[in-house]
């Protein structure tokens, strides 16, 4: 069976109730499909000396390529990273999983410079996330060729150096642009007159535009944050205004994954608002954990107005989103 009818097929089982039911209904099923001949899945596999085992070990020519930790639905994933990446250390297992069967954590064991906890370089959610999705990501990072031939590993580094790079940008960009509006220099200045005449074929003068950028920030130069949102009635609160837009995204992904192409059709002249693609995206910033972009640097009335925008392309209203402000 093809790996996509497996995926389907799981995704229509009840929620196991044990482990040893992942192993079965989920576990094996996978493997088979990813190219793992039974004789090289390992189950109950000792470590540490024989002083622990792990649930299953995937053995390739030069010893063990991965190891998998499989846990009841429901059960917390975090309690066990530290103990089954170290072990994966002591046997040398390039990529390690950790699995409810329901929801995938994948880690580099081996990557220095980062703790346990920060080695994460996948999600992936078996019911929620779409099945096409779903099948590139265990073929290229559990695929018996893509391990035994190192690529699954190689790819995973691009994955978490790309996802290291975007969370340090999340913590720059913001204090960079607070800086600009407190002290708008001529070239933002420039640029704003020019987009404003773009659209009003009014040119303000730049006492205008920099009374306007100034007026965004408080006194300390800080941009004003929203104080929180409330989408279908659900309050949350947010520090940033690209949060806004990130949850709206990402609440509309967990109900339309499957049929998310109006969302990905909205753009501003030729860009895309969000893509499955960081390239296609000028200043990406990752939507939680999904294969999903957005514009980092949006201000209030982008996203707003994206926000609105992204809401009525599903057929929603506007009004489904309340702004705190």
């Amino acid at each position: 069976m093809p790996l996509r009818e497996t995926l389907e097929k799981i995704r229509t089982l009840p929620t196991p109730p044990n482990e040893e039911t992942v192993k079965m209904w989920i576990m094996v099923p996978l493997l088979q499909e990813l190219g793992w001949p039974s004789y090289d899945v390992h189950w109950e596999y000792p470590v540490g000396g024989g002083k622990g085992r792990v649930d299953a070990a995937l053995e390739g020519p030069n010893g063990v390529a991965a190891f998998i930790e499989a846990k009841t639905p429901g059960h917390s994933l975090d309690e066990h990273v530290e103990r089954v990446l170290g072990y994966a250390l002591q046997e040398g297992a390039n990529i390690c999983a950790l699995t409810t069967g329901l929801e995938w954590w994948l880690y580099l064991p081996a990557e220095s410079g980062y703790s346990f906890e920060e080695r994460l370089f996948a999600k992936m959610r078996l019911k929620e996330d779409p099945v096409g999705q779903l099948a590139d990501d265990f073929i290229t990072f559990l695929g018996r060729e893509r391990l035994v031939s190192g690529e699954a590993e190689r790819r995973a580094k691009q994955v978490l150096h790309v996802r290291r790079e975007l969370e340090h940008l999340d913590k720059e960009v913001p204090a960079i642009w607070r800086g600009m509006l407190a002290a708008p220099d001529e070239e933002l200045i420039e640029l704003v007159s020019k987009r404003v005449y773009e659209k009003t074929n009014f040119r303000p003068t730049d006492i205008q535009v920099e009374a306007t950028l100034k007026g965004t920030t408080s006194k300390s130069g800080r941009a004003l944050p929203p104080k929180g949102m409330k989408l279908w009635g659900q309050y949350q609160e947010v520090k940033s205004w690209i949060a806004i837009l990130n949850i709206v995204v990402d609440a509309l992904y967990e109900r339309h994954g499957e049929n998310f192409e109006p969302a990905l059709k909205l753009n501003y002249r030729g860009e895309p608002y969000v893509s499955r693609n960081a390239s296609d995206i000028d200043r990406p910033r990752q939507v939680n954990n999904r294969a999903l972009y957005l514009d980092r640097n949006l201000g209030r009335p982008e996203v707003k107005q994206r926000a609105k925008e992204f809401l009525e392309a599903f057929g929603y209203q506007s009004s489904d989103l309340e702004i705190f402000e």
